[in-house]
């Protein structure tokens, strides 16, 4: 393969983790938009912040923190109203008393570890810790799976339950 064909592959590659990091906020944000704006505790726009580089790896944590804490907020609204009784919601409710929060966090732990082990890495490039940075980085993308999947579960049951 010669040099410009790698170019485009860095090109395009880039362009496919754009366009998945962007589904990820859209799930995010669209999340935040099926709960009543008083269960909110923060505006559906702001998890875009995730994508300033630096602040970004801190702001995750506070979006994790805060969209778990709005959807705990939802179920006990849904749950509270007799109306609204739901087998759906006390699915949500087995799994934690914050939906998300767990595993959430975990990815952006991972994720910021393995970014700080890859920093060190670039420091030392011959160092073993490049095999410990690539599982921390896969342990970390496998979270940020499973978070995205229970965000969207999340998500469909309230829809559901609020319907």
């Amino acid at each position: 393969m010669s040099a410009p064909d790698t170019g485009w592959l860095q090109l395009v590659l880039l362009l496919v983790f754009i366009v998945i990091v962007a589904l990820f906020l859209l799930t995010q944000q669209n999340t935040l938009r099926v709960l009543k704006p008083e269960n909110r505790l923060m505006q559906p726009g702001m998890v875009w912040l995730q994508l300033i580089p630096l602040f970004g790896q801190f702001w995750q944590f506070i979006v994790v923190v805060r969209v778990a804490k709005s959807i705990r907020k939802e179920i006990q609204f849904l749950q509270g109203d007799s109306i609204f009784g739901s087998a759906d919601l006390d699915l949500v409710e087995k799994l934690s008393k914050r939906p998300t929060m767990f595993v959430g966090i975990t990815y952006c732990a991972l994720i910021v570890i393995g970014t700080f082990f890859n920093l060190f890495l670039t420091m030392s490039p011959d160092s073993p810790l490049i095999v410990v940075t690539l599982l921390i980085f896969l342990a970390g993308v496998i979270c940020w799976i499973v978070y995205w999947v229970l965000l969207a579960q999340s998500r469909k049951i309230l829809i559901r339950a609020a319907g």
